[in-house]
């Protein structure tokens, strides 16, 4: 079983101070993908906010919320025949053979 978390995020809101040029020429941006408490009108599980250098965090620098949305998949191993399923969403493996199970 392999889990996925799909994001989307609105580039307009990324702070361009916080992109960094490695000495390899490639620019890196640090994230973090965060989980809701619960999911969204549109079921989506988890958000990005933009990384925090060590001073941001020991000055307890507000952190930047982008417009973001996510949603974790599941992958294999759980009877869905290798299709994704959004982990928020239930599975249905019932098989006549399970029929005489209580629950």
């Amino acid at each position: 079983m392999s889990k996925v978390i799909n994001c989307s995020i609105d580039i307009s809101m990324v702070s361009k101070e916080k992109i960094k040029k490695h000495a390899n020429g490639s620019s890196y941006w640090n994230f973090s993908v965060m989980e809701r408490k619960e999911p969204d009108q549109y079921g989506n599980t988890h958000y990005v906010v933009e990384g925090q250098g060590k001073e941001e965090r020991a000055a307890k620098a507000p952190k930047n919320y982008l417009k973001s949305s996510g949603k974790e998949f599941i992958f294999g191993g759980d009877g869905n025949g290798g299709q994704a399923v959004a982990a928020n969403e239930n599975v249905d493996n019932d098989t006549d053979e399970h029929d005489d199970l209580p629950f």
